[in-house]
């Protein structure tokens, strides 16, 4: 069938009716902007195509005897209404306290602290302070271990075996390797959490006095993927212990040979903050399955098909309100009424959300203020949408955007009973979204092998993130104890939120 028309009634709801103004201000301040910009661009085009090449101006200029009144400028536009947000001072921060001080003293001479009128020594009686934040580069250093060695000389004279006694070497991250833990952090922290390729490390390095190859510096990586993995291990354990996870995906190059490879990734609740990533060689529904084998819990996701085997598995599929937004965002401007309308109704569920956080609500609390604000908007929008989708072409944006939400609203609509579940996936995306920049620096995973050890490193540099520690000296410290512990021990400890408890 075709369209519903652009003069489709309006809703009754006063609320849904003001959220659609917002949105509808702020779409006309939109597309002002963008006739203008097209405007100039079309202007420039004109000018580059059949207009003079020269940077003359047509019209009266400063110069000419009697130039013409300028005209009125036309009356602003309306100013749509916004919601007052109140953002910290842009004043000058205060200085850390923590950081190492080095004092300065500037001091007069003894013939200038001489009293010019007298002659006598003045006396100090106080002093001025300034601070200035300052820098150090980065430097390199090699540590010496020295084991010394004793022997009983009374036993070698009397001619009886060697007595020899030597401190044990202590555990190093790599064997025989070249590198201590704390340079081994750095080259993690800057790869996986500053997102700096290797080649760049390569050239940061030399320049601080280490000629190494790209290749050495991949190894050394993969080295401590390798010392990490037993933790990387407990991680996902611990994600998978959650009542409620979120998981998403995203595409990363991979070569030998070139083809693309999906990272997943996967964030535990507030009883198990941690996140984890999955590298795989392909976008199919065995890598969540394998992933998720015997999680009965609740999964966070968008509409993806393949994890429908996780579902059958007894994990229940929570929706996502951002995904249902973004489908319709992308349809209004061909469908600019009901694309707006659904918004406004979208902008009402997230109010509610938003009150609730203001509110401090959680479990049980939280379930019944949803039930009481969001319910009957959730009503209303299923109502609405099982008028209009047969009404909208399937083809169409806003077609799509219908079906889209009319196929998840049995998960949409799970979230607003139970206290633990959110309103969206966000928490997966925001997760995934450091790797998106990362892979514009980095470019590619150089081969498979690349796959489990770039999954253990970005696990441990993204929880430790989410736990806002120092992710340097955390690294350092979890390659410092994990050569030293047993297969099989507890690791708990190395957590980044118990690290972060004894290092505090």
């Amino acid at each position: 069938m075709p369209d519903a028309p652009a003069t489709a009634p309006l809703p009754d709801d006063l609320a849904t009716c003001q959220q659609m103004i917002r949105a509808l201000l702020g779409t006309v301040a939109e597309l002002r902007s963008t006739i203008e910009q097209q405007q100039a661009h079309i202007h420039s085009l004109v000018r580059m195509t059949f207009g003079r090449r020269s940077e003359r101006v047509a019209g009266p200029t400063l110069f000419d005897a009697h130039p013409p009144p300028e005209p009125e400028p036309p009356p602003p536009p309306p100013e749509p209404e916004e919601v007052v947000v109140r953002h910290p001072g842009h004043g000058r921060r205060s200085k850390p306290r923590d950081l190492p001080r080095e004092r300065v003293e500037l001091d007069l001479s003894e013939a200038e602290k001489a009293c010019p009128c007298c002659g006598g020594a003045r006396v100090r009686i106080g002093a001025d302070v300034t601070e200035r934040l300052d820098y150090r580069p980065a430097s390199l250093f090699i540590r010496e271990v020295v084991r010394p060695t004793y022997v009983c000389r009374g036993c070698e004279r009397r001619g009886r075996d060697i007595q020899a006694a030597q401190p044990p070497p202590p555990p190093e991250p790599i064997p025989r390797g070249t590198c201590g833990p704390g340079l081994l952090a750095h080259l993690i922290v800057s790869k996986y959490v500053d997102h700096l390729p290797l080649y760049r490390l390569e050239g940061i390095l030399g320049r601080l006095g280490w000629d190494v190859s790209r290749s050495t510096l991949c190894g050394q990586v993969m080295a401590c993927a390798g010392v990490l993995a037993p933790l990387y291990e407990l991680l996902c354990r611990r994600v998978r212990q959650s009542d409620a996870l979120h998981a998403d995906d995203t595409p990363v190059a991979l070569l030998d040979p070139r083809r693309t490879a999906h990272a997943w990734v996967y964030v535990g609740d507030a009883a198990n903050p941690y996140t984890v990533f999955d590298l795989t060689d392909g976008r199919r529904q065995e890598f969540p399955e394998a992933f998720l084998d015997g999680y009965r819990g609740h999964v966070h996701a968008d509409g993806y098909a393949g994890y429908n085997p996780v579902y059958a598995a007894g994990a229940t599929h929570v929706g996502c309100w951002a995904h249902v937004r973004r489908y319709f965002f992308e349809a209004k401007e061909g469908d600019p009424a009901r694309a707006h309308e659904a918004l406004a109704r979208i902008r009402l569920l997230y109010a509610a959300e938003r009150e609730a956080k203001e509110k401090n609500l959680t479990g049980a609390e939280l379930a019944a203020y949803r039930r009481e604000h969001a319910g009957p908007v959730l009503a209303a929008f299923a109502a609405w949408l099982a008028e209009e989708v047969p009404r909208a072409l399937p083809k169409s944006k806003i077609g799509e955007a219908f079906i889209y939400a009319a196929n998840q609203w049995p998960t949409l609509v799970r979230y607003a009973g139970d206290g633990r579940l959110t309103i969206d996936n966000s928490p997966a995306e925001r997760a995934i979204r450091p790797l998106a920049v990362g892979r514009r620096n980095w470019l590619h995973i150089a081969g498979d092998g690349g796959l489990t050890s770039g999954a253990v490193l970005l696990s441990v540099a993204a929880s430790a993130k989410r736990h806002a520690v120092n992710p340097w000296a955390y690294v350092k410290h979890i390659l410092t104890q994990l050569p030293a512990r047993p297969p099989g021990a507890d690791l708990t400890d190395l957590l980044p939120d118990a690290w972060a408890k004894t290092a505090a």
